[in-house]
């Protein structure tokens, strides 16, 4: 199971085109409900929106260690439990759940990086402005349009970015496209180890130094170094256990081959 995680500034349109794809495509995609300790704001429904809890039953989640991401926003609390990702699990589809980058990071921490796929919703600022000026009171506008501009400073620490700067159908379309070429990719089978040596497809030889994360995405990188340079290197995980077409050849190669200790 992947989990696919929209994130982005407020009046991106993350919730409507999380609706779009519930809607269209709930046979491969089950969302992921949150728990706060707020209350219900008007519209909103139990086990839709959000699970809302009372203060003793988030302490029983703290107690029984259920929480596995949380944060904290105007004095309430926000997250997801072990027995809800079991559920999106038992359903036997892949999760959807809209989040900030706070709580992506943990959850990409807790969960595995390799099994959150990060997609950004872009829109122009100037539009989102618009919409929450008409949405919101004066408090409000100004507290959502110091999150606005912060969270699209951090347009970079997403996988993906969708640009919502059309219709929502495209921005759909864009997203679902995202959303299916990760489902349809073969899973990595490689673990990568400190000092084992890979031959490139070109030729040279490089020996592993580590495996990190990225600090913005959570990308899992390989940390490399060419052997006859001493040159370093840092690139994806999936990259580098992945394949080259060579057109030129009319085949495809991996990327890397493990050297025989032999050689």
């Amino acid at each position: 199971m992947k989990i696919f995680v929209l994130n982005g500034p407020p009046s991106s349109g993350k919730s409507i085109l999380m609706d779009y794809l519930l809607l269209n495509d709930r046979d491969y995609l089950e969302p992921i409900i949150s728990f706060t300790t707020r209350h219900p704001k008007p519209g909103e429904r139990e086990g839709k929106d959000y699970y809302f809890i009372s203060p003793q039953q988030y302490t029983d989640y703290l107690v029984k260690g259920e929480i596995i991401e949380e944060i904290k926003y105007l004095e309430n609390s926000y997250g997801i439990t072990q027995n809800e990702i079991n559920r999106v699990q038992a359903s036997g589809r892949n999760g959807l759940a809209i989040l900030n980058l706070e709580g992506l990071r943990i959850l990409k921490t807790v969960l595995g990086p390799q099994n959150i796929v990060s997609i950004f919703i872009y829109r122009d600022l100037k539009d989102i402005l618009q919409d929450l000026k008409q949405s919101c009171d004066e408090i409000q506008y100004a507290r959502q349009v110091a999150n606005a501009k912060q969270e699209m400073t951090e347009i970079g620490a997403s996988d993906y970015v969708v640009y919502n700067i059309g219709s929502l159908a495209e921005a759909y379309q864009q997203l679902k496209a995202i959303i299916r070429k990760e489902i349809n990719a073969p899973p990595i089978n490689r673990t990568i180890e400190p000092g084992q040596r890979y031959r490139h497809f070109k030729g040279d030889v490089y020996e592993v130094i580590t495996t990190a994360l990225h600090s913005e995405n959570y990308c899992p990188l390989v940390v490399y170094k060419n052997l006859a340079t001493g040159e370093v290197y840092a690139r994806p995980y999936d990259i580098f256990c992945g394949k080259k077409e060579l057109e030129s050849q009319n085949r495809i190669v991996n990327r890397f081959e493990l050297v025989d200790e032999k050689e």
